[in-house]
């Protein structure tokens, strides 16, 4: 589906008339709902504590031996960390993060020791780490992007602005948020509405990617993929 055609679903759910073109309408009724749906989409590109997997992705960037990062570390379209996936692929070797303000504060003020674990944390745009790492070191991570909007050609945005512009996001769950923004704009009753969306936001962030099988017998030592042939006990003894 495109901007058009999640206009033209919930103009026939709103029992409004179909727009034939929505970025360069004249009419209100479709000027405001092309704000909405962009309002809508921006919102439920934020939900989540992970967020969506559709607006995952990996960033790589080469360490220089500094507290401040400045070889690209932080991508243009970055919306938030995914936790605990920051690996030094050069020492192939966790990195601990992100620290709090507290607990960056706390290690600066400590002895300088050399540590094996880098530890990382961002501040005001900027990417930090300590102790002081060596230069070329290869950090890799995976984060949420805040471009959920994508060109006809593929080209991932921050919001829509054609006629023909898909998403990453689900097209259904925007028509469906759209529907009770557009009544709420208008001072009509969306109260139901608004919850039939939630319902389904939130059944959706729960499928979303699937999850970790919790294993009661014992740790599955998801962090060391070397270990998976190896078996837990016995050994023929």
């Amino acid at each position: 589906m495109s901007v058009l055609s999640i206009i033209q679903a919930a103009c026939d759910r709103l029992s409004l008339a179909r727009p034939s073109v929505v970025v360069t309408s004249t009419d209100q009724n479709v000027r405001q709902l092309f704000g909405l749906l962009n309002e809508a989409g921006i919102a439920m590109a934020k939900r989540g504590d992970i967020g969506w997997q559709s607006l995952m992705a990996e960033w790589t960037f080469v360490t220089v031996a500094a507290e401040t990062q400045t070889n690209t570390p932080i991508p243009t379209d970055f919306a938030k960390f995914v936790p605990d996936s920051f690996f030094n692929r050069t020492q192939q070797r966790k990195l601990i993060g992100p620290l709090t303000p507290q607990q960056y504060q706390a290690q600066k003020a400590r002895p300088s020791l050399v540590a094996p674990y880098l530890a990382y944390r961002e501040r005001a745009g900027t990417f930090l780490m300590d102790p002081t790492p060596d230069a070329g070191d290869t950090i890799a991570y995976e984060y949420v992007s805040s471009y959920w909007a994508k060109s006809s050609a593929g080209v991932a945005k921050a919001q829509f602005t054609s006629d023909d512009d898909t998403t990453y996001l689900d097209e259904e769950l925007l028509t469906l948020d759209l529907k009770w923004r557009w009544k709420q704009a208008k001072g009509l009753e969306y109260g139901e509405d608004m919850q039939t969306a939630e319902r389904e936001i939130m059944a959706a962030l729960g499928e979303d990617g699937g999850a970790t099988m919790l294993d009661a017998g014992g740790p599955r030592y998801l962090e060391d993929l070397t270990r998976y042939n190896l078996p837990e006990g016995g050994f023929g003894i």
